[in-house]
């Protein structure tokens, strides 16, 4: 849609299209991602901001999907990141100190009870949900005046919630031993 000065206005196209929600789909950024990636089952290497802070970046490794290996997934114009953990308060009491960062250290010690932060990355389970119709994904879209989405990523060791605009991948490597440890295909 055009807005008075005759520019092209992606909010003024978005509130129109989710108005006629019934009579047009609207195109979630996370449905390309998932052409290719599962929602769920793949290691997240490592999530993080860009160094110059717009975008969020996550690293993941996949085995399940139609395009094995490492991929960088990039969330851009990410206005909104908050991080969650997930393991819960009595294992973090037993893994709180530093032989549980370090695999090697851990095995040292003789493997003591706790949650192993030094494997450096963790399973999505139950990964990556599009949160629809999201009052944060719709305030930030009203005060931007860009379509903004709203997507959660759940693993064993953190809750993530991105608001973005939208996402770009690459793929990084061929690799996908870390997560064949855990995840086969059927």
């Amino acid at each position: 849609m055009r807005n008075r000065t005759g520019h092209f206005d992606e909010y003024a196209t978005y509130q129109a299209l989710a108005k006629n929600r019934d009579k047009v789909a609207l195109v979630n950024p996370l449905d390309e991602l998932f052409k290719w990636l599962p929602e769920a089952d793949f290691a997240v290497l490592e999530h993080r901001f860009a160094k110059h802070g717009r975008d969020y970046i996550l690293l993941v490794e996949d085995s399940l999907g139609s395009n094995p290996g490492q991929h960088e997934i990039v969330f851009t114009q990410c206005v909104k990141a908050e991080c969650e953990t997930r393991v819960r308060d009595e294992v973090w009491l037993k893994s709180w100190s530093d032989e549980f960062t370090d695999t090697e250290r851990w095995t040292s010690a003789g493997e003591p009870d706790g949650y192993v932060w030094g494997t450096n990355w963790s399973v999505a389970y139950p990964g990556f949900r599009a949160v629809l119709d999201s009052a944060h994904a719709a305030e930030w879209s009203r005060r931007l005046g860009k379509q903004m989405f709203e997507t959660t990523l759940e693993t064993d060791r953190f809750f993530l919630r991105l608001v973005f605009h939208s996402i770009r991948s690459r793929k990084t490597s061929e690799k996908h031993e870390t997560i064949s440890q855990v995840t086969h295909r059927l």
